[in-house]
């Protein structure tokens, strides 16, 4: 007896319609013996993993702002983060120059410079002024100037470097070579060695001059 008063107990709980007759149009007893089909469908507008959604999103990390100049990136294969920021110095240069003796326009590029073996190139033209006052050739008008930079470090304390400057025009050409070769000798002092030939070419004819220079720097 009290078995059969919790079966009914709990069967009156679920059901919400009372039960239908035994005899009747087949589909309306089928339906009738399952009132879950009589219900409207319930369409929801949030998803039912969204709780766990919001449980990982509150531990995740927030992403750097997109303005950062450094971001956390993680190496593949790795645990580790690094920091990496973008240099902002490009290898191309251009510009105008003035002065009192020449004026013009030059382009530049580094073609090596992240190693310890350094490349520069620089091309221009422009108009001397007046001569004598620099490295160039001995009369005024349109000129063409060149430069070539090379540089070696040597070791952890010495670097040379080796420099080529030309200028053509008014049918001469000038050409100046520097040597230089700066050791190391204490964090702060310096033995700077300097050696530079000239070459000048005139009226078919040509000059050349050399000097060298020794010098002890120390740095405050």
């Amino acid at each position: 007896m009290p078995g059969v008063l919790g079966l009914a107990l709990l069967g009156g709980s679920l059901l919400t319609l009372p039960s239908p007759a035994l005899n009747g149009d087949p589909t309306l007893i089928a339906i009738a013996s399952d009132p879950a089909q009589m219900r409207l469908y319930c369409f929801s507008t949030r998803c039912g993993d969204e709780e766990w959604k919001l449980a990982t999103s509150a531990s995740a990390p927030t992403p750097p702002p997109a303005n950062a100049r450094a971001r956390s990136v993680r190496l593949p294969g790795s645990q580790r983060y690094a920091q990496l920021s973008a240099p902002a110095t490009p290898r191309e240069s251009r510009g105008n120059y003035s002065n009192d003796f020449r004026i013009g326009t030059r382009y530049g590029v580094q073609a090596m410079r992240d190693g310890p073996t350094q490349l520069g190139l620089t091309l221009g033209a422009g108009y001397r002024l007046a001569p004598l006052y620099d490295d160039g050739i001995n009369q005024a008008g349109p000129v063409l100037r060149g430069e070539l930079n090379f540089g070696q470090k040597i070791g952890e304390r010495a670097i040379w470097t080796q420099r080529v400057q030309f200028e053509s025009g008014r049918g001469e050409a000038f050409v100046k070579q520097s040597l230089s070769l700066d050791v190391t000798l204490w964090p702060n002092w310096t033995l700077q060695s300097d050696f530079a030939i000239r070459h000048d070419t005139q009226n078919g004819g040509g000059s050349e001059t050399a000097e060298s220079k020794l010098e002890l720097r120390r740095r405050f």
